[in-house]
């Protein structure tokens, strides 16, 4: 028996039309490492771009050539998975979700970050999750000691709520920031040469 009206029936038919593209494209198998590479990379150039859910009219070949003449040498698989990120990006105003970057202990092991490094060794991006307003703290620990980079608190709507150099001494370093509205949020961190963090840690409500 349905027990939905016709009318009913219709709105639910043409709302599941309408998201089917957005559900199959975020089903699509992104890597992990092309992610990081679009997000350390390519991300600052293009997050301020969105295009407000218009379609990406930038021809594929194109849109490689241009991959590939800022990314250098990369596996074909790279290359058009960069540009489903950039399309992504462009069509959607969000960072494309990857679970792994967000941790249920808000606490990031050397293993996790290794998956979330460059392969430049100079950059790490991960997903810090929905955040409560509030006050909050990230420590860091570093390999090697006394060595600087730039930390990057980027919110949803591409705003950058924090941007600070950190100076790293004897393996420990904390920056602390506040959220003024709950939202999702998201970590860059870039340097000038190669950094190897072995953990970070999200402190706060």
């Amino acid at each position: 028996m349905n027990y939905f009206p016709k009318k009913n029936q219709f709105v639910i038919f043409l709302a599941t039309i309408i998201m089917l593209p957005l559900f199959v494209f975020a089903s699509d198998k992104i890597q992990i490492k092309s992610a990081v590479i679009f997000n350390t990379s390519c991300a600052k150039c293009h997050e301020g771009g969105c295009s407000g859910r218009m379609s990406f009219q930038l021809p594929k070949d194109a849109a490689n050539q241009h991959i590939l003449r800022h990314g250098g040498d990369l596996p074909q698989v790279t290359v058009e998975q960069l540009f489903d990120l950039l399309r992504y990006m462009k069509e959607e105003c969000s960072f494309y979700p990857f679970d792994l970057a967000l941790v249920k202990d808000r606490i990031w092991s050397s293993d996790t970050l290794a998956k979330l490094q460059s392969p430049s060794n100079q950059a790490y991006f991960m997903h810090l999750g929905f955040l409560e307003s509030g006050s909050y703290q990230l420590l860091f620990e570093e390999v090697n000691n006394n060595f600087k980079f730039c930390v990057e608190i980027i919110n949803e709507e591409f705003d950058f709520i924090d941007c600070e150099n950190i100076a790293v001494q004897h393996n420990q370093k904390s920056l602390a920031f506040q959220v003024d509205e709950r939202l999702e949020y998201f970590l860059r961190i870039k340097a000038q040469k190669p950094i190897h963090l072995k953990r970070i840690e999200l402190v706060g409500p």
